[in-house]
């Protein structure tokens, strides 16, 4: 999934998706340099344009990804 967006992503952002990103693959001891890492993260910048913005939300929607999934 997606979503298309003209938003842009600044440094705050970026280091905000970076923590939620570690906090995601800590607890799922997925390793950041992984292709499951790399698939959470294509997800969490989708849901973060989509306008989902708090790391608890965010980490909902990220649920029901596998962590098999890999490109």
């Amino acid at each position: 999934m997606t979503f298309s967006s003209f938003d842009t992503l600044d440094a705050r952002d970026l280091s905000f998706l970076r923590m939620v990103l570690e906090d995601i693959c800590t607890e799922r001891a997925i390793s950041m340099d992984g292709p499951e890492a790399a698939d959470m993260a294509r997800a969490l910048i989708d849901w973060y344009l989509f306008g989902i913005r708090h790391p608890q939300q965010l980490k909902q929607m990220l649920a029901p990804l596998p962590t098999f999934l890999a490109s």
